[in-house]
């Protein structure tokens, strides 16, 4: 039987300070390596067809 561990990917840090931390060391997508990325997008409606237009 093979365990595994999930990870969560929580940034590092004090619970206040987490999101700040998390925008800091995010990387953009630019135009010039958008297409290095596949995105899924699950969902109809307004919020589907909205990530679909901002991806």
């Amino acid at each position: 039987m093979t365990i595994k561990k999930l990870d969560g990917k929580v940034p590092e840090g004090h619970v206040s300070e987490k999101w700040k931390n998390h925008k800091f060391k995010m990387k953009l997508v630019n135009p010039a390596n958008k297409r290095k990325y596949k995105v899924i997008v699950v969902g109809t409606g307004l919020a589907g067809a909205s990530a679909c237009a901002s991806m």
